[in-house]
């Protein structure tokens, strides 16, 4: 085999494996890139028949050596959502009716004339016609020490072949091609689910140069650049992720969150790329590219996920290096101990080692784990689940604790306005008509809360139309600015007590602060002569928490804590809101470490939902890292083990169901071929198994574990 030079730099390159169809493949092709020099990593993906190779050197080389084992690889630019993914191989359907003529032509002439040679002869022909593809891949699995399904199945039609079991080495070879066919097409189904997210992936953009007015220009969507302004009429997808500059509408953004209800839309809302707009035309401002939008980074995790195994599925693989050579030393015994023993003839015997072959072969084994990863994961992505890998959705699995951060995790992130108290005289709309006028400036999370509640309720207009100017800010307290000739302040009451506002009107105002809700923030507005009322602002519980934390209890995930920097008052209320009594308040980020730190010891596996960045090394410590609402931040989705991309925890219960039922079907899957192996090759032993039934049994095993797999694709979507 040709030899790579070594030198130069290291390159990733991505190839197509069209023939690439189960893990023998990728035994095979491992084998052969390992004898190349200069081969520095491999990632398979084998779903989509890609195979990723890090190396020095050309990468013709590379080329020449899968061809040399019967590979033809076709190097891909683009990432799985471009790759072909293609129709079960006709192959084997083609190699499938040729056989199946012959077999059942020399059937029939055997039946009407036995003592013809013709039907023995149509036989033959079936197992050459078919088998001669299964021996040259099982010859080069025995040259590149690979042994997997063909090199035992080639072992096992020659040796009926040599004994004469012409009729069942036909029947063998035919019924293998139809299962190989079938196998082939229930993986398929699997790696369509795979590819139908990725059918999503704009591909041209309409820009608008020289400003709102300017001309229209249709480029690639790879092309759009931050800051280009977008037309994206009705129908149309998002090209890149984007900033709504003119316009209102609804985009379905399902691809993206898996909620089929259409968002509402209008300026300043983000856009992402791969979504659809409705039914209004919208301009848009780019404010990244393609490459690095939210949609891409699902797309990479997506490929890092498969190509990722579970701690289960890793063991499956181990397993299986050591199944197979175990297997062709017990059916060397089988063939010969006994005959040695003299405990009968020795083409009895071998007859008894060709069946256990057959039965052996470790595909159903193999693809007990891979197969229900992919479709887990899958569906994780449908809905809005992102997973690193399957360890982290197995890890979910077994979660026994979790750590929640409060402020946009538990809660919104964001104040609002709960509440408006007026002075005698005063209406609501003009207290908050004043306090929008001063804040129209102010940068504070409470400004924003005041300009939202100005705007809800009609006044926002009048609020821009004052003369709000002169601002000035007292540091903890408040601030002020002059609207329509008058000094309006707002603030805290100690603010208010050193303008000197009357004690009295403070007091009506805020009658026992004591007795209401320790997380509420107060503002009062008005000048040093009039308060005139009272804003009450509250960083919002999300009000599917309290249902996701009961779900997480009914899973029997039953240690929940938060973990927050807010004071006792606010962090012990909004915990008591949610329904988690274990509450830590006062924590610095390097208090958060140590207390998931100590989780971890406790409980094992824990899992830490936070934001995905202020939580960052808490998030890394824990079993499981959970960000939090990844929709607008790609750095998340890349960075987190798990990432919701909506601010729905909802999803966190249904991602540890999910999890749940993959590890499930895995055990199931490899409970299953065991079982029905361990039955097959005792009777085989015994001499009550023939060739027809081993194919039966490991053909129909394997088909078996796939479709048991593939129900995490078609079952409903898990709900916490």
């Amino acid at each position: 085999m040709e030899m790579m030079d070594t030198g130069g730099t290291s390159t990733l390159s991505r190839i197509f494996v069209p023939a690439m169809d189960c893990p023998d493949e990728e035994k095979e092709i491992r084998a052969a890139l390992g004898r190349l020099g200069g081969i520095e990593g491999m990632t398979f993906h084998l779903f989509s028949r890609q195979v990723e190779v890090r190396h020095r050197g050309e990468l013709d080389a590379i080329l020449a050596a899968l061809k040399s084992i019967g590979m033809e690889g076709h190097p891909v630019d683009e990432s799985l959502r471009k790759a072909d993914i293609p129709e079960a191989p006709k192959a084997s359907l083609a190699v499938f009716y040729g056989s199946a003529a012959l077999f059942l032509s020399g059937a029939v002439l055997a039946l009407l004339f036995p003592d013809s040679p013709w039907g023995g002869r149509l036989f033959l022909a079936a197992v050459l016609a078919g088998g001669a593809r299964i021996a040259l891949r099982g010859a080069r699995e025995i040259r590149n020490r690979s042994l997997g399904m063909n090199a035992l199945m080639t072992i096992s039609i020659t040796g009926a072949t040599v004994m004469g079991e012409w009729a069942e080495a036909g029947g063998v070879v035919t019924l293998f091609a139809l299962a190989n066919y079938l196998e082939a097409r229930s993986l398929d189904r699997a790696r369509k689910a795979t590819a139908d997210l990725f059918a999503f992936s704009p591909e041209t953009a309409v820009l608008r140069e020289g400003g709102v007015d300017g001309r229209e220009r249709t480029v690639a969507a790879e092309e759009v650049r931050a800051g280009d302004m977008l037309i994206i009429r009705p129908g149309e997808r998002v090209p890149v992720d984007a900033v709504v500059y003119k316009g209102a509408s609804d985009v379905n953004e399902a691809m993206l969150t898996g909620e089929s209800i259409p968002v509402a839309k209008r300026e300043g809302d983000p856009l992402y790329a791969g979504t659809v707009n409705g039914r209004s035309l919208l301009l848009a401002s780019a404010t990244r590219p393609l490459s690095e939008s939210t949609y891409a980074a699902i797309l990479r995790r997506i490929e890092e996920a498969q190509a990722q195994k579970a701690p289960i599925q890793a063991f499956m693989d181990r397993f299986a290096s050591v199944y197979t050579p175990s297997v062709l030393a017990a059916a060397a015994l089988v063939a010969s101990v006994p005959p040695l023993l003299g405990y009968g003839g020795i083409s009895a015997w071998a007859y008894r080692a060709i069946v256990l072959l057959v039965i052996a072969c470790p595909c159903a084994i193999v693809l007990a784990a891979p197969v229900a990863t992919v479709a887990a994961l899958t569906r994780a992505t449908r809905e809005g689940i992102l997973v690193k890998g399957a360890h982290h959705l197995e890890a979910l699995a077994n979660v026994r604790a979790v750590a929640f951060d409060k402020t946009g995790t538990l809660t919104r992130g964001k104040l609002k306005v709960t509440r408006v108290r007026a002075a005698e005289g005063t209406r609501e709309e003009e207290v908050v008509r004043l306090a929008g006028a001063v804040e129209a400036g102010s940068a504070h999370p409470a400004a924003e809360a005041v300009r939202h509640e100005a705007r809800r309720r009609g006044v926002a207009l009048a609020a821009r139309g004052t003369l709000a100017h002169t601002l000035e800010v007292f540091e903890g307290r408040g601030v002020s600015a002059e609207v329509e000739g008058r000094r309006v302040f707002v603030g805290n009451r100690r603010l208010f007590e050193e303008i000197g506002a009357a004690p009295s009107s403070l007091e009506r105002l805020l009658p026992d602060e004591k007795g209401k809700a320790a997380s509420r923030v107060v503002s009062l507005v008005g000048t040093s002569g009039f308060v005139a009322g009272v804003l009450e602002m509250e960083d919002e519980l999300r009000e599917e928490a309290p249902g996701a934390i009961r779900s997480l209890r009914a899973l029997g995930v039953d240690h929940l804590v938060m973990l927050t920097g807010d004071r006792p008052d606010i962090a012990r209320a909004t915990g008591a809101a949610a329904g988690i009594t274990e509450v830590f308040h006062d924590l610095l980020p390097g208090d958060k470490l140590e207390k998931v730190r100590e989780l971890v010891a406790a409980y094992g596996t824990v899992a830490m939902v936070g934001d995905g960045v202020n939580d960052a090394p808490a998030l890394a410590l824990s079993s499981v890292g959970i960000a939090m609402g990844a929709a607008g931040s790609p750095a998340a989705i890349e960075t987190a083990d798990v990432a919701l991309v909506t601010e729905d925890l909802r999803k966190l219960p249904a991602a540890v169901v999910l999890g749940r039922r993959m590890v499930a079907l895995i055990r199931q899957n490899v409970a299953a071929s065991l079982a029905i192996k361990a039955g097959f090759l005792a009777m085989a032993v015994a001499g009550y198994a023939t060739l027809w039934m081993a194919v039966a049994a490991d053909m129909g095993t394997t088909l078996l574990v796939i479709g048991n797999g593939l129900r995490l694709l078609r079952s409903p979507a898990p709900r916490g």
